[in-house]
């Protein structure tokens, strides 16, 4: 039984979670709902999006319907393409209470319902000196099977790896941190030329990381979740509707419901579903469309993220 369901267990270890947004409301809609809706069970949670000047229509009012609902909303007065991320993640580090904090881009929609939020929290405090960072999105086939692996962590149901491939902590910070970690890493570079090509924001942060590591002898690993939580928002292209300056790059659509891009599945399903995996599940696996097709080859592989120059919108 979890630590945290015993009689008078001390309340939740609380987890913040920044959601960073830029002219994709659909996605960021998806991302925050689904999230609620799959760690109803973990209440002590604190939600922070970072809009990064909108100008897509409805993104107002959804976050003023956030900070109706008690979170935090903050829109940034301008754009600023090189920088803009950078400093979202900086306001998120600034402004999170939470004992553990999970900075991502909101371009994701979880799938996986019920306890694991709990197990994220139980494993990471187990193994403290030994996580640098535990990750949510589902991987390629392809990717998991050419890596690197522990045997299985966790003492609960949802089981975890240590990846050897992985950077111990990203430098996108697009995973689970302690609030001890990223005080380590704040701040990230805001005063960048390109929004990437290697003097970007992540790649100095990685730098950073490394010495940090280095410096203080730190023997931290990359943890993944056997079993995947969310999946990214792709196209049926295989394109993400990503963002470069004053375009929307691939095809951009709406949810049917408003909120569901894939099927939420029930986490003690796909536990018995995926047990005898010795490495993590691939996003072939726990995605399942709902009104449009995955972009998935001939060989039931994933299509590798492309970013559909030839599509794009003027924002």
């Amino acid at each position: 039984m979890s630590l945290y369901m015993n009689a008078g267990a001390p309340e939740l270890p609380k987890v913040t979670f920044g959601f960073v947004n830029c002219n994709r409301l659909h996605y960021l809609r998806s991302c925050v709902e689904s999230l609620l809706e799959t760690t109803f069970d973990y209440p002590n949670k604190e939600i922070i999006v970072v809009d990064n000047a909108s100008s897509e229509d409805g993104t107002d009012e959804y976050l003023e319907s956030l900070r109706s609902r008690g979170y935090i909303a903050h829109k940034m007065t301008k754009r600023e393409p090189s920088n803009e991320y950078a400093k979202a993640l900086n306001f998120i580090a600034e402004h999170s209470t939470g004992d553990f904090v999970v900075p991502i881009p909101a371009d994701m929609q979880f799938v996986i319902k019920g306890k694991w939020l709990r197990e994220y929290v139980e494993f990471f405090e187990k193994h403290k000196d030994s996580v640098g960072c535990i990750s949510f999105d589902a991987q390629r086939r392809v990717r998991n099977k050419s890596g690197s692996y522990s045997g299985m962590l966790g003492d609960g149901e949802m089981k975890f790896l240590f990846h050897f491939n992985r950077n111990p902590v990203m430098g996108a910070a697009n995973c689970m941190l302690s609030k001890g970690m990223l005080s380590k890493m704040y701040p990230w570079s805001d005063s960048n030329e390109s929004h990437d090509g290697g003097q970007d924001s992540e790649t100095k942060m990685l730098q950073k990381i490394s010495d940090f590591i280095k410096r203080d002898g730190l023997s931290i690993f990359y943890a993944a979740p056997k079993i995947p939580v969310s999946v990214a928002i792709f196209n049926d292209d295989g394109s993400t509707a990503r963002i470069r300056e004053n375009r929307r790059y691939g095809k951009y659509e709406a949810p049917l419901d408003g909120v569901h891009y894939y099927k939420v599945h029930d986490f003690e399903q796909v536990v018995e579903e995926y047990k005898d995996f010795e490495i993590p599940v691939g996003i072939e696996d726990v995605s399942e469309a709902i009104g449009w097709t995955l972009p998935i080859d001939g060989n039931g592989d994933w299509i590798k993220s492309k970013g559909s120059e030839s599509i794009w919108e003027d924002l």
